[in-house]
């Protein structure tokens, strides 16, 4: 019995890896494909999902991204709303911008500090960009990385809106 073998590193004594555990396909074509992918290392798998997402025109969220790594999956509705799940994602906004409007005078050199910290700005940009609000202070990050850097810059007295 070789059912200490988690995967094996190439095709040994078995013809194909153990696929007992899996159900089984009606097509051949999709069975025969799956006996061919089965054997693809992670990045493989990952670099063919890359490519079918971009053939298909599927586009995934950054938290859809995160759900699924985490391994929750999300809402529990019914499978045949999977057309609709993709249009939301379609929609979905994934990449926001940090917009500073406004700080309280007392608290300048704070917000400069901070932003030069989150933006690797030099002391005299950083104090440009504060200076010109409203202004974006960083583009195109996701959800969780803007709302962590307005929560710190309204800390510190700043007025901060996520667009």
């Amino acid at each position: 019995d070789d059912k200490g073998a988690a995967a094996p590193a190439a095709p040994a004594a078995a013809d194909k890896p153990d696929t007992e555990n899996f159900a089984p396909f009606t097509s051949p074509k999709v069975e025969a494909l799956f006996q061919k992918i089965i054997w693809l290392d992670m990045i493989e798998v990952h670099l063919l999902a890359e490519l079918i997402n971009e053939k298909l025109g599927v586009t995934i969220s950054d938290a859809e991204r995160e759900r699924m790594a985490s391994g929750g999956g999300g809402g529990g509705g019914s499978k045949g709303g999977d057309d609709e799940a993709v249009e939301e994602v379609k929609e979905e906004k994934t990449a926001f911008d940090l917009k500073l409007t406004g700080f309280e005078p007392k608290s300048k050199i704070k917000v400069i500090k901070e932003v030069r910290a989150m933006t690797s700005l030099g002391l005299k940009e950083a104090k440009e960009l504060v200076e010109g609000a409203p202004t974006t202070v960083k583009k195109n990050i996701k959800m969780e990385e803007a709302e962590e850097l307005k929560a710190k810059l309204v800390a510190l007295g700043a007025t901060v809106e996520i667009v």
